[in-house]
Parts: structure tokens; C-alpha cells; sequence
């Protein structure tokens, strides 16, 4: 887990009052890693926290316990599909940019982000599965979804 502590130049309060201090830094990134979460940056008029976790360790960790990826192994030719990990909207495009993170017939590698899924204020990354091509963009931009949809196809 990275932490800039220039990120991090203010308290901030929570609703009942309390300040949130650097040394409790440590403890939400604990939480947001047993949640899977990949990135969480929280940001205010007058601050900014961002925690990132290695996607490799996450990777790791999921292919050891198994995943929802995991759990349907394509039969040969057929594309492996990228699913939802839980239910938010599923973007195209990172909201402050306009381009889409990948298009149809562009080759991506294992790890490489396909779109994002927003959870309230968080945008979580959906990650390719494996190498290939991008098959089709199943989940319209902006569209619901829900754990396990289908979001991007993928062809060898």
C-alpha cells in the first residue's frame, strides 16, 4: 500500500465530530485490502487521500482463493469474459476523461484495466482476466450491473 503523506496535508472530520488522523491511515488500509479494493481515494474542498494497493498482490491472492473468473473456464475458441465483482455502475471512460479505457479489437493484457465500476464515490478497476483481444463491450456505459454480470468479452 502506497501512501503519499503530502496526499494526506489536513484532518479531516467525520460526522460524529471526530478528526481522522494519519495514524489511522493504517487501519482503513486494512480494510479497503480485505475488501479486494484496489484503489480508494476519497477526496474534499480542501483535501485529497488516495491508498493504492499492487494489483499483483491482489491477483495473487485471488487466483489462490479462487474467483468468480475462475469459476466458468470457457470452452476452446469461446472469449473469456471479464464479470462484475459487484454491483455499481460500469463505465467506459474514467469520469474527468472522455476516452474509454479499452475499444473492440484492441489487444490487453492480463491485468490491464477494462472499465471501471463505480460503488458510490469509489470507481473500482475491472481487470482483464487474461492476454487477448477485446471482443466486445457487453455492459453499455453508465449501465447497471450486478455482481457477476458481464461486462467485456475477450478472444484469444
Amino acid at each position: 500500500m502506497a501512501v503519499r503523506s503530502s496526499a494526506v496535508s489536513r484532518s479531516c472530520e467525520s460526522p460524529e465530530g471526530e478528526l481522522m488522523k494519519i495514524s489511522d491511515i493504517p487501519q482503513i488500509a486494512a480494510w479497503i485490502s480485505e475488501a479486494g479494493i484496489a484503489t480508494y481515494e476519497l477526496t474534499g474542498p480542501d483535501y485529497r487521500i488516495c491508498l493504492r494497493r499492487s494489483v499483483k498482490a491482489r491477483s495473487r491472492r485471488a487466483g489462490s482463493a479462487g474467483s468468480v473468473r475462475d469459476a466458468a473456464v470457457p470452452a476452446r475458441g469461446q472469449p473469456d469474459v471479464a464479470v462484475s465483482l459487484s454491483v455499481g455502475l460500469f463505465l467506459h471512460a474514467h469520469p474527468v476523461q472522455e476516452a474509454a479505457l479499452v475499444e473492440p479489437n484492441e489487444p490487453v493484457a492480463a491485468g490491464q484495466p477494462l472499465g471501471l465500476l463505480q460503488v458510490g464515490p469509489i470507481l473500482l478497476p475491472v481487470l482483464s482476466p487474461r492476454d487477448g483481444i477485446v471482443a466486445s463491450i457487453i455492459a453499455p456505459d453508465r449501465s447497471l450491473v450486478g455482481y457477476g454480470d458481464p461486462l467485456v468479452a475477450l478472444k484469444p
